[in-house]
């Protein structure tokens, strides 16, 4: 009787390949463990690579110095009457509204082209959409401003309005564009 020992096929075609190959199966695992060593700095290097790259844009950032600027042609409500000048003019409206830009222009191009006469009277900003201007925009909500108010307290602003200050009091106050535009030019 001889004894015959069956070898599994499965194990034995593995030990064929890593043969063919010429490494034992150790080898072939440490082949496989060198792999996976590599893929993961490989993975490492370039998250590395990413984190710096976006590191020095975003100290370029902060290492620009920025100057801060005082844009003394805007105004508050709140400080509406206490400008430098005694005779000025005040262009209310809300800069978040579509006609905006055309009250913008209006109001530069009467500086560009009044600046420099004697009888000039400076005009000044005075943004509705400002948190600290809301108070007064249309307060009683029925779409009527005050054309008649002489004091901070007394305004209710509508979506357009220009006021004339003469030395700390409203002296005029428009709301109709092409009055305003008139009067501006």
């Amino acid at each position: 009787m001889k004894n015959k020992t069956k070898e599994n096929p499965i194990m034995h075609n593995k030990k064929v390949t890593a043969k063919n190959l010429g490494l034992s199966e150790d080898e072939n695992e440490i082949k496989r463990f060198v792999i996976i060593v590599i893929a993961i700095a490989v993975i490492a290097g370039i998250v590395y690579i990413a984190t710096e790259a976006f590191n020095k844009k975003e100290a370029e950032y902060e290492d620009t110095p920025t100057t801060g600027a005082i844009n003394y042609d805007v105004v508050t409500i709140g400080t509406l009457l206490n400008r430098p000048s005694d005779d000025y003019y005040v262009l209310i409206y809300d800069s978040e509204k579509n006609d905006a830009v055309k009250y913008a222009t209006l109001m530069d191009l009467y500086i560009d082209e009044n600046s420099k006469e004697k009888n000039y009277k400076p005009i000044y900003l005075c943004d509705l959409s400002n948190s600290l201007n809301k108070e007064y925009y249309n307060v009683n909500n029925d779409n009527k401003s005050n054309p008649k108010a002489t004091k901070i307290e007394e305004l209710d602003l509508g979506d357009l309005t220009l006021i004339q200050v003469k030395k700390g009091k409203i002296v005029k106050y428009v709301e109709d564009y092409k009055t305003i535009h008139d009067l501006l030019r």
